[in-house]
């Protein structure tokens, strides 16, 4: 379970755990990520899951289920991978609202 970047191999498919079952979260928590990603990608998707299982490792799991994926354009490659790209999810509404940000270009996305 890898995926190849230009600096050498890197795990896939891993499920990143921002709350836990059961777990109590602000209304005001907004959660912040960086990724990387290939030099030359000119757009990157975000799959959101959810699990029903707290140690859930990847997210093929069969405990997982896929949400919604959030997709930003990220047109500037000359930078390569020292672009920042972010995911931002706000738990401050009555939805949730999910936003992927390319700082370097300003470029977003969002789902509510």
């Amino acid at each position: 379970k890898r995926d190849e970047y230009d600096d050498g191999p890197q795990c896939k498919d891993i499920f990143s755990k921002f709350i836990l079952i059961n777990d109590l979260v602000k209304s005001s928590k907004i959660f912040e990520l960086s990724f990387p990603i290939k030099k030359d990608q000119t757009e990157v998707a975000f799959p959101i899951y959810q699990s029903t299982k707290r140690d859930a490792m990847f997210t093929d799991d069969p405990s997982c289920k896929r949400l919604l994926t959030v997709t930003v354009q990220s047109p500037n490659v000359e930078l390569g991978r020292d672009r920042k790209l972010l995911v931002k999810m706000d738990f401050s509404r009555t939805l949730l609202h999910f936003q992927a940000v390319d700082v370097t270009s300003g470029k977003s996305a969002q789902v509510d």
